[in-house]
């Protein structure tokens, strides 16, 4: 389709995972998706972007099966069982490709080895560091990395704007996120988190992406999911500091402030 200049482009269903036409209980959604249900872009989602952006990208994930010629069931977790063999998925848009393990060199791959699209390695797991960095021209243009997650130890808040209009209608994106002592996301960490807030807003809602949880999106408590999850603020129609904090069993807790105006 890329090469075929009479082709104008393609028909994707769908850009986000949505509600309904879901499998078997507790199923409640359907994940064919470019996006999870909170946003957050899928693998399959930087696969198209290797495909279709000019911003010169490159993206890593993992698992511990080869995947199918045409497909990858990878994930983007650098965490594996000792002495196990994975297959790393990377997703490209420049002309070459070098996968480093913990600053030795695995090799380097042309985009034209590409099968599919994605280009495969299949090594030992080493816990540290993997990284891919994309080459044009001879030099480095872009990199990715995953890294090895220690225990969960910390709640971390990403609010995607500090300023909210005091007009009842503006809303802050908030991702919250499990890592470890050194701020790496811990993908398998799925506790509950309470939120409290304080201040001229409200939660609207809260999502983690599980296509199969049944938990009330409109409490203020809700289960990470793959080490995450979604939180989204509204403001009230006065103007104030809005304040969120979030507690877990084991973690240490994290708030952020935001200004409505």
């Amino acid at each position: 389709m890329q090469t075929n200049s009479y082709i104008s482009g393609q028909f994707l269903w769908t850009g986000i995972d949505y509600l309904g036409e879901a499998n078997a209980w507790p199923n409640r959604a359907n994940g064919a998706g470019l996006l999870d249900l909170c946003g957050f872009k899928k693998p399959l989602g930087w696969f198209r972007q290797s495909l279709w952006s000019d911003q010169p990208m490159v993206h890593l994930c993992a698992s511990d099966s080869r995947g199918g010629r045409r497909g990858f069931a990878g994930v983007e977790k650098w965490n594996w069982p000792s002495n196990s063999t994975v297959t790393v998925f990377c997703f490209a848009n420049c002309p070459e490709v070098t996968l480093i393990v913990n600053d030795t060199v695995i090799g380097t791959k042309k985009l034209s080895e590409a099968v599919s699209g994605v280009l495969r390695w299949q090594i030992p797991f080493a816990p540290g560091t993997l990284k891919a960095v994309g080459r044009a021209v001879g030099r480095e243009v872009c990199d990715y990395a995953l890294k090895t997650a220690g225990a969960a130890n910390r709640i971390e808040l990403l609010p995607d704007t500090t300023q909210l209009s005091a007009d009842g209608k503006d809303v802050c994106h908030v991702e919250f996120w499990i890592v470890d002592e050194n701020g790496v996301r811990v993908t398998d960490a799925e506790p509950e988190v309470t939120f409290e807030m304080t201040g001229p807003g409200s939660i609207i809602g809260i999502g983690n992406g599980n296509l199969n949880s049944i938990e009330n999106c409109k409490t203020n408590q809700h289960h990470a999911f793959q080490g995450r999850g979604l939180a989204i603020i509204q403001a009230a129609t006065v103007p104030g500091v809005v304040t969120l904090k979030a507690t877990a069993p084991g973690l240490d807790p994290a708030s952020i402030t935001l200004q409505s105006q």
